[in-house]
């Protein structure tokens, strides 16, 4: 500033005031803010953007929140006395909400190209106005009429999952679905909202199930893929609420350059119906998925020669097709049945990548610290990771192992209810997993669990899963440990010794890899005896330092 007052001279940097603590007050009503959003975003329909108003007294603000940012207006006063025109304003602002849309509303009744969405009258609800648009039991979505597909209609069942509210995600639904068009087949509707930048599942999974049929040794893939019929992304015009809000961001300066804004895309995907992990009633058939899904993901390993390790571990997709799926969860494990037998699929492809694009000249804010927070990868976690690797996944799948078994126990079928998995009572390990908001402290959390010494305290149901869960535990010590000592050795002395060995960083090593994971298995007792590891019989056998011949069916 200039001795006398005045503006800020070129270039110079304008002084803010220090940001005073919030108040009790002020923390209480960002709560409640928070909660009408969340309000809004869990009614039946389908919304893309939600606004509310804050009234204080004479004072009103209005939030404006699209799973992407919450946008705060001024206060804007009420009062007569007001000179700045704040009653006219407040009036004018109230007549032209009452004049929105549903659409403006955030409600979309309508698809792009004119497909309805909603609308069917056949179940109403009371309290709710006839004419209003529902995403409920019974009500019907028309699809196609774009001259690539013919018209069809998808009638809604009960929702089968809901992703944990939240007011910036992905917001995931699924529901039970039947149609005309696949009268013999058991239907379910994914509807999302996925960051514009990623790939479209369906892409994904085209790609993966065309590799699958291409080729004899690969068509054991196809019992654990999910079916999908039809998909479609929603697109917004430049018109809508929910582009202008987007491009507000286009050029946007922000302060600290801390916030970064992803568009979202509506994703609407038909298939296959699949059934969770929970509902399983036999222990063997939960380790069996678990297995199926890592077979399923991991395509050759590891092999011991007497003077390395020779790394061969490429998950199939990530093989075969080029595909990254990062993002496993409980959630994300389900299985299909064949023929009285159960058979594990990986589900949930929305933040999969192409293997091309994870490199280091091709780093983007979206490849990272992505998934679901208890299942993540340390590295991704804290940042440590520039990349998402997929022995990252090898060890989401280890935490999916650790909560199951710990969080559940599993009971049969009884009168009056039916069976599968229940929470267990009381307090359950691990559980500040899933309430720490902090990444890096959940990361410290995750590093206290692997590195130092301990009995899990197992589901009495899943006691047979111990060695399998120690061994594993223990290649992940192992690997951590000696990414820690090749660190300190070479910050010890970089000069006295010739160039090192670089540290195996995909494989933390060579500790976390396939056979890490799958090597277990054939040791199992009790339940979990006699699991079975599918083979290809026509892939050449890897010779492995047991001497059995490995590989996926």
């Amino acid at each position: 500033m200039t001795p006398g007052g005045g503006g800020p001279q070129a270039g110079e940097e304008i002084p803010r005031k220090p940001r005073s603590k919030e108040t009790k007050r002020q923390k209480d009503a960002y709560l409640q803010v928070g909660r009408y959003l969340l309000d809004q975003f869990s009614v039946s329909a389908i919304r893309s953007h939600a606004t509310i108003a804050l009234v204080d007294r004479d004072r009103i603000q209005f939030y404006h929140a699209d799973r992407s940012v919450i946008l705060v207006s001024s206060a804007l006063s009420s009062s007569e006395s007001d000179r700045t025109g704040g009653l006219e304003k407040f009036i004018a602002i109230m007549i032209a909400f009452g004049r929105l849309t549903l659409g403006d509303d955030g409600i979309l009744h309508n698809l792009h190209g004119g497909k309805l969405l909603g609308g069917n009258q056949k179940s109403p609800t009371r309290g709710v106005p006839r004419g209003a648009v529902r995403m409920q039991e019974g009500n019907e979505l028309v699809f196609g009429g774009d001259g690539k597909t013919e018209p069809f209609t998808l009638t809604l069942g009960e929702v089968i999952y809901r992703e944990r509210l939240v007011l910036a995600g992905r917001s995931t639904k699924v529901l039970h679905a039947k149609s005309p068009r696949w009268k013999d087949v058991d239907l379910v509707v994914k509807i999302s909202w996925p960051g514009s930048g990623w790939g479209m599942e369906n892409e994904f999974l085209d790609k993966a199930t065309s590799e699958a049929k291409g080729a004899a040794k690969d068509k054991w893939a196809l019992k654990h893929l999910p079916r999908v019929f039809y998909a479609q992304d929603v697109v917004f015009g430049l018109d809508s609420t929910h582009e202008r809000v987007a491009s507000l961001f286009d050029e946007a300066e922000i302060i600290n350059e801390e916030y970064k804004h992803e568009r979202r895309t509506l994703r609407i995907i038909i298939q296959e119906r699949l059934y969770p992990l929970k509902k399983l009633t036999n222990v063997k058939d939960i380790a069996q998925v678990l297995l199926d899904v890592a077979c399923g993901t991991y395509f050759r390993f590891v092999h011991w020669s007497p003077d390395a390790y020779v790394v061969l571990v490429h998950r199939w997709l990530y093989e075969r097709v080029g595909i990254l799926h990062r993002d496993l969860s409980l959630s994300n494990i389900m299985y299909r049945t064949i023929k009285g037998k159960v058979h594990g699929v990986l589900t949930d492809y929305d933040i999969a990548s192409w293997t091309r694009s994870l490199t280091g000249d091709h780093i983007k804010s979206l490849q990272q610290r992505v998934g679901t927070p208890p299942f993540m990868a340390i590295g991704l976690l804290d940042g440590s990771d520039a990349l998402h690797l997929y022995r990252h996944d090898v060890e989401s799948l280890f935490y999916v192992m650790v909560i199951l078994t710990t969080h559940y126990e599993v009971r049969g079928h009884r009168k009056g209810e039916t069976g599968g998995m229940r929470m267990r009572q009381g307090e359950l390990p691990f559980e500040e997993w899933f309430d720490e908001p902090s990444y890096n402290e959940l990361a410290l959390f995750k590093k206290v669990f692997l590195l130092k010494r301990g009995c899990l305290e197992l589901s009495p149901t899943f006691e047979d899963f111990r060695g399998w869960l120690m061994k594993l535990r223990k290649s992940f010590n192992r690997g951590f440990w000696a990414n820690q000592g090749q660190w300190e050795e070479d910050m010890e002395e970089p000069c006295d010794k010739d160039t090192p060995t670089p540290f195996d960083d995909e494989t933390l090593g060579g500790h976390v890899h396939y056979s890490a994971l799958i090597g277990p298995v054939r040791h199992l007792k009790g339940k979990l005896k006699d699991l079975v590891i599918r083979y290809d019989p026509q892939s050449p056998p890897l010779a492995t330092s047991t001497g059995a011949a490995q590989a996926c069916l």
